[in-house]
């Protein structure tokens, strides 16, 4: 079923659907008992993409589609949970987020 779209900024999430297929986590080596450098090579070698930051946070992220992504979109985007329709995938993926669009008009 098409979902009815109400405004732009269900617009721009079914044109992107980035946070659909890809998973981004934070976490900081003060919750490990291992240097940060053993910890971004432990997820590096399970295919994760890790960025550490300045404060020795790190962010890790991989693919991974949502299980009710098809090739025609959400199947359930009308019912989706509160979480998917409260995110904001700026924090996570800054301007590849088509909601950025909506703060520069």
């Amino acid at each position: 079923m098409k979902p009815q779209l109400q405004n732009e900024k269900e617009r721009l999430c079914l044109s992107c659907m980035k946070c659909c297929r890809e998973v981004i986590v934070y976490t900081h080596p003060v919750l490990y008992s291992c240097p940060a450098e053993m910890l971004v090579e432990f997820y590096q070698a399970r295919g994760f993409s890790v960025t550490r930051l300045k404060e020795d946070a790190i962010i890790l992220s991989f693919k991974h589609d949502c299980q009710h992504l098809t090739p025609a979109g959400c199947d359930i985007y009308d019912q989706r949970p509160e979480a998917c329709r409260d995110y904001s995938g700026i924090e996570d993926f800054g301007d590849e987020c088509l909601w950025s669009q909506l703060k520069k008009k």
